[in-house]
C-alpha cells in the first residue's frame, strides 16, 4: 500500500507544478505579460495552499476516512484544473474588461485569487492530509513530514521537466489539464485497490467517471474543441484566425474584413495592410531626416507593418538590420502577409535577425547612423531592459559619431498626471546620463531623439522639409505645415515646464524605476483607487523597511517571554517570505538577462522547488544523527543571510557577469535557484521536529503531527504570499534587486537574533 501511496504523492506534486505553471502562463497573458504580476500569482497560489494546509491540519480522522478524502480531493483537484483555465480566459469578459485592454492592480489581485482558489486550496489540503496518512501507515512521527515533502516535490520536479520539454511545446492547455485528470484517476484507482478495507463509494464513482471522461476527451477532439471555444469567448466572438504561444509571448491574429491586427499578450502591436500612419511616419522620418544622408539603420522590434516601409523610401539607406527576438511573430506576419509586409521583409537591404536586441548590440561590428527602438513603453521587465542606463550605454557604442537614437514614450498634449510626468522624466534623465544632447517632439506619443552630437538640438522644420524634398520622399502626413506644428517651440516649452517638478531616479537594470512609474501610471488608468498607496509606496526606502523589521522583531521578542516557542513560527514565516523573494529576484534577474521568462517559468520554478526537495530530504534522512537541532537551525539562518549578501555582490558586479557566455549565466541562475531552494527547504522539516519536541502549541506539551505541520506549513506559505504580493508589486520595483537582497539579510538576521533566546534543549 505504501508504494501506491507514494506514487499518488508523486502525481500530486506533478499535478501541482503543471497546474501552477499553466495557470501562471494563462494569467500572464491576461495581465499583458507583466512579470511583477508573477509575485501576485504565486502569492495567490501560496495563500490558498496555506489555508488548505491549515484546514488539512485540523483533519484528524482514521486512516480509512483519510484515504477516502485523499483520493476524492485528488480527483476534485484534477477536475478544477481545466475549469480554472477556462475561467482564466473569460475572466476579463465576466468583469466587463475588453479583451484588448490592459488591467490594473485590483483586477490582477482578484483575478489571481479567484482563479487559483480551488486548485491552490486543494493542493495545500492534500499535503497535510498526506502527512497524517503517511504517519498512520509508517508510525514514523515527524519524519513523515519530511518524506511527504520530499516525494511531493520529487513529483514537482518530474512535472516541471515534462511541462517544459513535452507538454507546452506540443499540447494546448486543455489537453495538458485533461491529461493530468487521466493520470490522477489512474493513480487513485491503484491506491484504493491496494487498500483492502476501503469502502468509499463516492471516491470510486468519481475516479471511474473522471477516467472515462478524460479518455474520451483526449481520444477525440473534445480538448481541442474546449480550447477553441474558450478562445472565441475570450476574444468576444472576434474573428481569431491564429492563436499561438511562443517562447516569449502569446500571439493572436484577428481579421476584420481585409485588415489584420496582431496582438502580443492581448495588446495590439501591428495592423496591416493599413498601419497607424501618424505613428509610423513620424517615428521613421523625424529621426532619419534629422541625420544627413543615413546609410545604416537599426530597428529594434516593431519594424514590420509600416515602419521599415518608410525607411526604405530613403535612397541613401544601404542596410537595415531588423531585430525581432521572437521568430514566431515574424513567421505569423509572413503567414498572413500583405503587399506592405511582403515588400518590407523581402527587400535585399533588410536583414532579419531573430535574436535578443541586447545580445545583438553586444556582438554586432556595424556602426549605425540611426537606431529606432520600436518597443512599447517599459510596461514589463522584458521591455524595461531596453530603457535602462546600461542598455543606453551599449547603444552608444554602436552609434556613429553623429548617430541618433530615437525612442517613443506615452505622452499627452493636454495634461500630465504625476505618474506620467515621472515616467517621462525618469527615461529622459536616464537618456541624459548617457547622451549629452536631445530633441523632444511632444505629443500623445512623445518621440525622444538623443545623440552625442549637438546637431540633434539644432534641427528645425525647414531643415527636415528640405531633406524630405531633396530625397524625393513621398509621405501621407509629413509636410512643412505638419513639421511646424509638431515641432513648435510652445509644445516643447510646455512639455519641459510640465516635467520641472517631477523628481525621479534613473532607470537601471536592477533598479527598474521606469517600470514602477509605468505600473503606477497604468494603475491610475485602470485602478485609480490605489493611487494613494502607490504615492506612499514610492517613498519607501531601505531604511524605513529596516525600521519596520526592528519593530516587528521587538514585538516578537516581547511575545517570546510568554510563549517560549514563538521564535520557530517567526523564523518559518520569515523564511517563507525570504524564499519567495529569492525566487522572484532570480526570476526577474533571469528576465533582465534573457527576456524569455514566459517559456522558462516552469523550469525556473521547478529548479527552485527541486532545491527545496533536496534540502528537505537531506535533513530528514539525518534526523537520527542530529542531536543539536536548534544549533543547526541557527546555522541555517546564518547561511541564508550569507546567500542574501552574495546575491547583492552578484548584482553589484553586473558588468563582470555580462562578460561570460550566456550559457554559463543560464547555468548560474539555475544553480542559484537550486541553492536558495535547498537552504530554505531544509528549515521546514527541521522546524517541525523542534516544534513537535517542544509541544504542538505555543505553550502546550501535547504533540500532534497534524497541528504542527498545519501551523508551520501555513505560516511558511503566508510568508511566501506576503513576499509574492508586497515584494513583487512594491518592494522589488521600488527598492530594486540590490536593496532587496540587503532587506532579506536584515530580516533573517532578526529571526536569528530571536532564535538566540530559544533554549537549545
Amino acid at each position: 500500500m505504501l508504494y501506491y501511496f507514494i506514487s499518488s504523492l508523486l502525481v500530486v506534486g506533478l499535478g501541482g507544478i503543471v497546474a501552477q505553471t499553466i495557470l501562471l502562463r494563462e494569467l500572464l497573458i491576461i495581465f499583458s505579460g507583466n512579470e511583477f504580476s508573477i509575485g501576485v500569482i504565486i502569492g495567490s497560489w501560496v495563500i490558498w495552499e496555506a489555508i488548505g494546509a491549515y484546514t488539512g491540519g485540523r483533519w484528524g480522522r482514521k486512516i480509512e476516512k483519510n484515504i477516502g478524502m485523499f483520493v476524492f480531493l485528488i480527483i476534485l483537484f484534477s477536475i478544477f484544473f481545466p475549469i480554472s483555465i477556462y475561467f482564466t480566459r473569460i475572466i476579463k469578459i465576466l468583469t466587463g474588461i475588453p479583451s484588448e485592454i490592459g488591467v490594473g492592480i485590483i483586477p490582477i489581485l482578484y483575478s489571481s485569487f479567484l482563479v487559483l482558489l480551488p486548485t491552490g486550496f486543494l493542493h495545500g489540503f492534500l499535503f497535510t492530509l498526506a502527512c497524517s496518512i503517511h504517519n498512520q501507515i509508517t508510525k514514523e512521527g515527524s519524519s513523515s513530514i519530511g518524506k511527504v515533502y520530499f516525494y511531493e516535490i520529487l513529483g514537482t520536479i518530474i512535472g516541471g521537466i515534462l511541462v517544459n520539454l513535452l507538454f507546452i511545446p506540443y499540447f494546448n492547455s486543455f489537453q495538458i489539464a485533461i491529461g493530468i485528470m487521466l493520470l490522477s484517476a489512474i493513480s487513485c484507482l491503484f491506491l484504493i485497490s491496494s487498500f483492502r478495507t476501503f469502502r468509499g463509494r463516492l471516491s470510486l464513482i468519481s475516479i471511474l467517471l473522471v477516467l472515462a471522461l478524460s479518455f474520451i476527451f483526449l481520444a477525440g477532439k473534445g480538448a481541442e474543441n474546449i480550447h477553441l471555444l474558450s478562445i472565441k469567448k475570450q476574444w468576444q466572438d472576434k474573428n481569431v484566425i491564429s492563436y499561438e504561444n511562443s517562447f516569449y509571448q502569446n500571439i493572436v491574429v484577428i481579421q476584420s474584413e481585409n485588415q489584420y491586427t496582431f496582438f502580443s499578450d492581448g495588446i495590439p502591436i501591428i495592423t496591416t495592410p493599413i498601419p497607424d500612419i501618424t505613428f509610423v511616419e513620424e517615428f521613421a522620418h523625424f529621426p532619419l531626416l534629422s541625420y544627413q544622408s543615413p546609410e545604416t539603420v537599426l530597428v529594434l522590434s516593431g519594424g514590420a507593418g509600416g515602419l521599415i516601409n518608410e525607411i526604405l523610401k530613403y535612397p541613401n539607406v544601404k542596410r537595415i538590420d531588423y531585430i525581432e527576438i521572437d521568430a514566431l511573430m515574424l513567421k505569423t506576419i509572413k503567414k498572413f502577409s500583405t503587399p506592405l509586409t511582403e515588400k518590407e521583409l523581402s527587400d535585399p537591404r533588410v536583414h532579419l535577425h531573430y535574436l535578443d536586441g541586447r545580445v545583438f548590440i553586444k556582438e554586432t561590428p556595424v556602426k549605425y547612423d540611426v537606431i529606432l527602438l520600436g518597443l512599447s513603453p517599459p510596461q514589463t521587465l522584458q521591455t524595461n531592459r531596453f530603457f535602462t542606463e546600461e542598455f543606453f550605454k551599449s547603444i552608444k557604442n554602436i552609434l556613429k559619431e553623429k548617430g541618433i537614437l530615437a525612442i517613443t514614450l506615452t505622452g499627452s498634449l493636454a495634461y500630465y498626471s504625476r505618474e506620467l510626468k515621472k515616467l517621462n522624466t525618469c527615461i529622459l534623465q536616464t537618456l541624459g546620463k548617457v547622451f549629452p544632447y536631445k530633441f523632444v517632439v511632444p505629443g500623445d506619443i512623445n518621440i525622444f531623439m538623443v545623440s552625442d552630437s549637438e546637431d540633434i538640438s539644432r534641427i528645425s522644420p525647414s531643415l527636415l522639409n528640405y531633406r524630405l524634398k531633396t530625397n524625393k520622399i513621398r509621405t501621407n502626413l509629413i509636410t512643412l505645415t505638419h513639421l511646424k506644428y509638431r515641432m513648435h517651440e510652445r509644445w516643447q516649452n510646455w512639455f519641459f515646464n510640465s516635467m520641472k517638478d517631477a523628481e525621479t531616479s534613473l532607470n537601471r537594470d536592477f533598479t527598474p524605476k521606469g517600470l514602477f512609474y509605468n505600473i503606477a501610471y497604468s494603475n491610475l488608468l485602470f485602478s485609480p483607487s490605489l493611487k494613494t498607496i502607490f504615492d506612499h509606496a514610492e517613498r519607501i526606502k531601505l531604511s524605513s523597511i529596516v525600521f519596520f523589521i526592528i519593530v516587528i522583531f521587538g514585538f516578537f521578542l516581547l511575545l517570546q517571554k510568554k510563549y517560549r516557542k514563538v521564535s520557530i513560527p517567526y523564523a518559518i514565516a520569515t523564511t517563507g517570505f525570504t524564499a519567495m523573494i529569492f525566487e522572484l529576484i532570480l526570476i526577474f534577474s533571469f528576465q533582465i538577462f534573457y527576456g524569455y521568462i514566459f517559456y522558462e517559468i516552469g523550469l525556473l520554478i521547478t529548479t527552485f522547488m527541486g532545491g527545496m526537495a533536496a534540502g528537505g530530504m537531506a535533513i530528514t534522512s539525518r534526523f537520527g544523527r542530529i542531536h543539536k537541532e536548534v544549533r543547526l537551525f541557527k546555522a541555517l539562518e546564518i547561511a541564508i543571510i550569507v546567500f542574501s549578501l552574495s546575491l547583492f555582490l552578484l548584482f553589484y558586479y553586473l558588468d563582470f557577469i555580462f562578460s561570460f557566455s550566456s550559457i554559463y549565466i543560464h547555468i548560474l541562475f539555475l544553480f542559484l535557484l537550486l541553492l536558495s531552494g535547498f537552504l530554505t527547504g531544509i528549515e521546514f522539516p527541521l522546524a517541525n521536529r523542534i516544534y513537535l519536541r517542544g509541544g504542538s502549541s505555543l505553550n502546550s506539551e501535547v504533540t500532534s503531527i497534524e497541528w504542527s505541520v498545519g501551523l508551520l506549513y501555513s505560516l511558511d506559505l503566508v510568508g511566501g504570499c506576503i513576499g509574492g504580493i508586497i515584494g513583487g508589486l512594491i518592494l522589488l520595483p521600488i527598492l530594486g534587486l540590490l536593496a532587496g537582497s540587503i532587506m532579506l539579510a536584515v530580516l533573517k538576521f532578526s529571526s536569528l537574533l530571536l532564535l538566540m533566546t530559544f533554549p537549545e534543549r
